[in-house]
């Protein structure tokens, strides 16, 4: 229902193809008059990215502006262009036109690739405070680089000779090539992040001494450590577990597989360690999974990857024994899964024990799922269920005033971007700390936001959603990169598929024509019309 305020004139003009929706129109409005129609794609987007700007920018043709908006929340482009789970574009509304989204992670990928943007290299000034970030990984890395920014002086302890955890060693380089991880990473040491690499803290510091040498600290260390089946056998020498099989693969010397390989499990390490088998020559891979075909955790566009691979998926199975000769596993045998979960969401797998299946292998690899190694916290006030760190969910505080947990570590395997996201969280609640402001207040990013609006789809531009370059079959047994980058006529015509849902408007038609919100537009696309006795 429209309130009499919103059925005044409005005095607010917006340019649209001037408009990057970036929204600082609505933070300086000091009567909460300005209000921004949030698109979708952002909307689910953990991180708040500006999809809408910078596929916009993207159609008009200005690439490196289009880059410098995602740099505005992350500086992780190239890797989210690769290895993101796509919840934008699943929001898309151009799939109720066409059926297909724009292809907002391929033109993310775009201009990382093609783009041109060179932050600061160093802080504006030092703030005199020290953070330590335990663990390199996604959550850590963000949270990282936000707090350098601000004049933190800030170190990551990393248990490896390498930063970017799991997306170092889990993703294969066929997802995420090494060279644009160690780039991407590479920004951290380049704005004075301090890197103390092969560090394990509890092993080779005491966890004790990164807090008590540090204002903050943030535990970030995620969930490296694969979980087991404890069946008889599962240690013999040709039965990996994923996390351990995905690091050998990325050695000089890899593991051999041999012809049949057999995939336990149904995530995305599941999907990830299948396609790696069949790239060191494994002629038969099977992923076997507990969970029926709609019911896999893994993100359902590298399933079908897989399957166009060639790679075989059965679902609705449990191994149930293990068949050994003369040191080694030759096969395993399997039995009917006809419920995964209890009927109250408990892990709980209801088996038929008269339907069983029985599959000959070379090499099994065991990707049932991943936990926590939280042993350095023993004694310390951190609290702990389940095998993760209890953190509150917005502030990513622990019970321990100074100490934050985000990623993995707090919420179980999820995804990069969701990891990223909760790296941010942390480092505001440090920077609100470090000012006095408290860091609970007012964290909800939907403020000044309206989600409930019609979207104008009149003048959509005709045209199906357009594919990258596709790889050859031959090179999908090969460790090339799946996906190559779009063109940038392709780029082009792909972003100008946008409905430009989103855009900035007045409310409550109450504007003062004070101006703050004209002065601070970035693009001068919002102009307000002052009436004739105030001029």
């Amino acid at each position: 229902m429209t309130t009499i305020l919103e059925a005044l004139s409005d005095n607010i003009t917006i340019d649209k193809n001037k408009c990057i929706y970036c929204g600082k129109c609505t933070e300086a409005c000091i009567v909460d008059n300005i209000r921004l129609k949030l698109p979708p794609c952002r909307g689910k987007c953990p991180l708040d990215l500006n999809c809408q700007g910078y596929v916009q920018l993207i159609g008009r043709g200005e690439i490196n502006k289009a880059l410098e908006v995602i740099y505005d929340t992350t500086p992780f482009a190239g890797i989210l262009g690769r290895v993101c789970h796509q919840p934008c574009e699943a929001a898309c509304k151009r799939k109720d036109i066409d059926g297909q989204p724009v292809a907002i992670r391929e033109l993310k990928r775009f201009l990382a690739d093609n783009g041109t943007f060179a932050p600061d290299s160093l802080p504006k000034s030092e703030n005199g405070k020290s953070v330590a970030v335990v663990g390199g990984g996604p959550a850590g890395v963000m949270a990282a680089y936000l707090l350098r920014e601000q004049g933190f002086q800030v170190t990551i302890f990393e248990a490896s000779s390498r930063l970017g955890g799991m997306m170092a060693y889990a993703i294969p380089d066929f997802r995420l090539p090494l060279e644009v991880l160690t780039r991407e990473m590479g920004q951290l040491a380049t704005i004075g992040v301090k890197i103390r690499y092969n560090t394990k803290v509890g092993k080779d510091i005491k966890f004790d001494e990164v807090v008590k040498s540090h204002d903050y600290v943030i535990v970030t260390t995620g969930t490296p450590v694969s979980k087991k089946l404890n069946i008889d056998g599962e240690n013999l020498p040709n039965v990996y577990d994923a996390l351990g099989f995905l690091r050998r693969a990325k050695e000089t010397e890899k593991p051999a597989v041999g012809r049949r390989v057999v995939v336990i499990g149904g995530g995305n390490t599941a999907i990830n360690a299948a396609q790696t088998a069949l790239r060191l020559g494994a002629e038969n891979v099977r992923v076997i999974s507990l969970e029926c075909r709609d019911g896999l955790p893994a993100f359902d566009s590298e399933v079908k990857e897989a399957l166009t691979e060639g790679i075989l998926l059965d679902c609705g199975w449990g191994p149930a024994q293990f068949l050994q000769d003369k040191g080694q596993v030759v096969g395993v045998n399997f039995k009917r899964c006809v419920a995964v979960c209890s009927k109250d969401g408990c892990f709980d797998p209801l088996f038929v024990e008269g339907e069983r299946m029985e599959v000959a292998v070379d090499t099994v690899i065991v990707a049932i799922g991943q936990g926590a190694d939280l042993a350095f916290l023993d004694g310390t006030s951190v609290e702990k269920q389940g095998g993760l760190i209890i953190a509150d969910p917005i502030t990513m505080q622990t019970a321990v005033k100074n100490i934050f947990a985000a990623g993995d570590i707090v919420t179980g395997p999820k995804s990069v971007v969701e990891a990223l996201a909760q790296g941010r969280e942390a480092a505001e609640s440090i920077m609100r700390d470090f000012v006095g402001l408290s860091i609970s207040y007012e964290r909800d990013r939907m403020t000044g936001y309206e989600t409930e609006y019609l979207i104008d789809v009149s003048k959509a531009v005709p045209g199906s959603r357009l594919k990258a370059r596709a790889i050859s079959p031959e090179d999908r047994r090969r460790f090339v990169e799946i996906e190559n980058s779009m063109t940038s006529e392709q780029a082009i015509m792909e972003a100008k598929r946008c409905l430009s849902c989103g855009e900035p408007f007045g409310k409550y038609r109450m504007c003062w024509s004070c101006l703050a919100c004209e002065v601070v537009c970035p693009e001068e696309a919002l102009s307000i019309e002052v009436p004739y006795l105030l001029r």
